[in-house]
C-alpha cells in the first residue's frame, strides 16, 4: 500500500529519508551558512581588531552585510523552490 502511494505521488525508487535524518541535514546547512556569512561579513567590515568592541561603522557594516547576506539567500531559496516545483510539474503537451 505504501508503495502504491510512493507511486501515485511519483517517488518511486527515491529513498525517503527520515525526520532525524532531515534535521540534520537542515541544521548542516544552516552551520554551512553562518560560517559563510561570519567570514564574508568580517573580511569586509572589520579591518584589524584593535579594541575589545566594535565601533559604530563596524557594526552598521556588520548589520548591513549580514541582512543582505540573509535577504540574498532568502531569494536564492525562494527560487530553487519555485525551479524545483515546476520541474515536478506536468510538460503540457503541444497539439
Amino acid at each position: 500500500m505504501a508503495a502504491m502511494a510512493a507511486a501515485q505521488a511519483g517517488q518511486v525508487g527515491q529513498p525517503q529519508a527520515s525526520p532525524a535524518e532531515m534535521m540534520v541535514a537542515e541544521l548542516k546547512g544552516l552551520t554551512d551558512i553562518f560560517s559563510r556569512m561570519q567570514v564574508s561579513c568580517y573580511s569586509k567590515c572589520i579591518a584589524n581588531v584593535k579594541e575589545e568592541r566594535l565601533s559604530v561603522g563596524e557594526m552598521s557594516c556588520v548589520d548591513r552585510c549580514v541582512n543582505k547576506f540573509m535577504d540574498v539567500h532568502q531569494k536564492v531559496g525562494t527560487e530553487l523552490q519555485n525551479a524545483m516545483a515546476s520541474a515536478q510539474q506536468p510538460m503540457p503537451s503541444a497539439e
